[in-house]
């Protein structure tokens, strides 16, 4: 838009949004180098081994019975698994708790950057610690519980039911907690629709409603470009826009100016680039409650792949575990993406468009994707707590602790007719 006498603003400052991509792309390079240099230090263990290994030189204990499996067993050891119904319900539960827990982790970052408005680097680094970090930590103090109180599969089973009860609680009090988007200039929650920006004033009204390009007025209201807050000059350092002013929509009533700088009152309404800074005091107890949910439920991670094993005969297991993998693959990883990929589409509000072509999503609606993502992720976890109280009523059958002793009665049994034989 043009104003007598004044400077043309081009792109509606697009520019300094890709400006550092070169920088970027620069400081990947760099990371490649480090990671490359430490993988070619951590390879020269390798050439410590020698050529060949010494052979062990033991004496094999014969069984009693040796019977190599064939292809004439698959069919009744599926059969033997699929007639399991304790194997059946964990096999649920697996998927469904599975499920939410990888659409939650995935999209995380993404939620952290469009809910608290952190850079990119501070949502996935987050996302590490208050994640996947506390989970570890979680699954190790479980098994060390595990191994030294040894409890009962039903107490397992339980436990399994309390962990995703206390998790899909979690979603719905995380769904509660979030940021407003209050501060953003124009955009209208309460007409009919979905939430839309308007003008600002009476100059923007053939604004480009395609380009968001976000700056920061001083009144600390976040304007969908400079030329939807009436910026009517641009400072630029080396080619670079870093400022704009004389904004003709900034208001500057709520100011306090005294009447020697009325007559700066244009140079006041200046803005600068990017989303101006959130008030919002909510993400530390957001991250606080978020990593002591992800703590509750990823002790539950031993006991359930115990309960697999133990569910089935010895001779299954394998089978079993494979059977859940399977399971978990083509009914979890497959429909995670496509759920929330669709729940996280529906909460945007500004798409980017090239060449007619819908892109990435530069805006979304804060307390939609709030209320979805959690809402989602608890719904999920709600079901697998009814299928984990299923196995917990089924659980009382499972030897959980002893069925380690007849295999070693086996090992135990050549060994004595060896000896003897050999007096």
């Amino acid at each position: 838009m043009d104003f007598p006498g004044t400077t043309r603003i081009e792109d509606d400052g697009m520019r300094p949004l890709y400006n550092s991509v070169g920088r970027d792309d620069d400081e990947l390079h760099l990371r490649l180098v480090l990671v490359a240099t430490l993988l070619a230090l951590a390879s020269l263990a390798m050439f410590a081994f020698p050529k060949r290994l010494k052979s062990y030189k033991g004496k094999i204990t014969p069984r009693t019975f040796v019977r190599n499996p064939s292809l004439k067993d698959f069919p009744k050891a599926v059969k033997r698994l699929l007639k399991n119904d304790i194997l059946m319900f964990r096999t649920a539960s697996s998927v469904l708790h599975i499920l939410p827990i990888a659409g939650l982790y995935t999209f995380l970052p993404k939620y952290l950057e469009s809910q608290f408005r952190l850079a990119a680097h501070a949502a996935n680094m987050i996302s590490g610690v208050g994640g996947i970090l506390v989970m570890g930590i979680g699954i190790i103090i479980s098994g060390v519980f595990i191994l030294r109180y040894k409890p009962n599969a039903r107490f397992v089973a339980a436990w399994i039911a309390f962990t995703a009860v206390i998790y899909a609680i979690g979603m719905g009090i995380l769904m509660l907690i979030g940021c407003p988007m209050d501060d953003f200039a124009g955009l209208d929650f309460h007409g009919p629709g979905q939430p839309d920006f308007h003008p600002v004033c009476n100059t923007t009204c053939n604004c480009d409603r395609e380009k968001f390009s976000p700056i920061c007025g001083v009144d600390g209201k976040t304007y969908f470009s400079a030329c939807h807050a009436g910026c009517r000059n641009a400072t630029l350092v080396d080619g670079m826009v870093v400022e704009f002013s004389d904004c003709l929509c900034i208001e500057t009533n709520n100011m306090t100016v005294t009447p020697t700088q009325s007559s700066v009152h244009l140079s006041v309404s200046t803005a600068s680039i990017g989303y101006c800074d959130l008030d919002c005091s909510n993400f530390v107890p957001y991250i606080l409650l978020f990593s002591m949910f992800v703590f509750i439920h990823s002790t539950s991670e031993v006991g359930s792949m115990l309960l697999i094993l133990r569910c089935v005969d010895p001779r299954d297991k394998a089978m079993a575990l494979g059977l859940i993998q399977f399971a978990i693959g083509l009914f979890g990883n497959v429909p995670c993406p496509i759920v929330y990929g669709a729940v996280v589409d529906y909460a945007c509000l500004i798409w980017d468009k090239a060449c007619g072509t819908q892109g990435a999503c530069w805006l979304y609606d804060t307390n939609v994707f709030r209320t979805f993502y959690h809402g989602t992720t608890g719904a999920i976890l709600l079901c697998a707590f009814f299928v984990d109280i299923v196995v917990w009523y089924k659980a009382g059958s499972i030897n959980f602790v002893d069925d380690q002793l007849p295999e070693q009665s086996e090992e135990l049994s050549p060994m004595k007719q060896r000896s003897e034989t050999s007096v």
